[in-house]
């Protein structure tokens, strides 16, 4: 009787482990046969023009993501040809934005810069000496790497997503499973960053610095450039424009509108030179 058992186990075993395989493999092979028609579809767009994939827009916003509003206004600055996906927002890396070009795929935004300004030749910032470009990209780091963490932890963790749900047009359900996913992983890699082990209040303190230090820089200039816009305030905006249009009604919104107008004149004044067409890009177009 023993023995039966143990051969009947074995054969349900391993008729349970033929199955599993079976749904696994035909599971990679459909995700493969996905791949392989999103990449026809994304070479048919033309050579030498970007495919830049991205988030979905926003009501009020063409982009929830800093990033991906900083690479789109790079790509309109440089008169580069591209066209938005948003089916597959992350990339190789797991990041928002990633480009596709004849191709080719590359991820994050400086290195998508980098790369698209040495391939189009790109010269918007030729006039700056060495002195002032490593100024400018003192401010491109302040933005990216210090502005873009009080923005999101407030987001998502502080403010749960409460407020920036406002801003987007997402299903029903995604609204409910949104803030619950991002709220925790977002605490999580605050307090490993190290901003997340401050108070709201302190968080707050951080991100009024450096509205102050990015208005001063700034000052009475239209651009981070100068008279004319340059590479860097794709960064710069692409992070102001998170306070000035998907943080309604707060106080880290009132940090553009009200405690230093500057920067919301200048986010106006880049929305008008980029994107005359941003009414017609949110979701709804207005």
């Amino acid at each position: 009787m023993e023995e039966w058992w143990t051969r009947e186990w074995l054969r349900h075993t391993s008729a349970i482990l033929t199955a599993v395989s079976a749904v696994l493999l035909a599971g990679k092979v459909v995700s493969n046969w996905r791949q392989r028609r999103l990449r026809q579809e994304w070479e048919s767009i033309g050579h030498d023009v970007v495919l830049l994939h991205q988030f979905r827009r926003g009501k009020y916003c063409p982009n929830l993501g800093p990033y991906a509003l900083k690479v789109e206004t790079f790509l309109r600055m440089a008169a580069i040809k591209y066209k938005v996906d948003t089916k597959t927002p992350f990339g190789p890396k797991g990041k928002c934005p990633w480009i596709t070009i004849n191709g080719e795929d590359v991820a994050d935004s400086e290195f998508i810069l980098e790369y698209l300004t040495k391939r189009f030749n790109v010269k918007i910032d030729n006039r700056f000496g060495q002195q002032k470009a490593a100024s400018l990209e003192a401010v491109r780091v302040l933005a990216d790497e210090h502005l873009f963490w009080c923005v999101v932890v407030w987001r998502y963790w502080l403010d749960g997503a409460v407020t920036f749900l406002k801003t987007q047009g997402f299903k029903p359900l995604l609204k409910l499973v949104f803030p619950l996913f991002l709220k925790y992983g977002m605490r999580r890699r605050a307090r490993h960053q190290g901003i997340g082990v401050h108070s709201p209040d302190e968080i707050y303190h951080i991100c009024k610095k450096d509205c102050n230090t990015l208005a001063g820089f700034l000052g009475e200039e239209d651009f981070f450039g100068g008279e004319e816009p340059c590479t860097v305030d794709c960064a710069v905006f692409g992070q102001l424009a998170q306070l000035m249009w998907n943080a309604p009604g707060s106080r880290y919104e009132a940090l553009v509108t009200d405690v230093y107008p500057s920067l919301a004149r200048y986010c106006l004044r880049m929305k008008e030179r980029v994107f005359p067409d941003w009414d017609q890009l949110l979701d709804p177009p207005q």
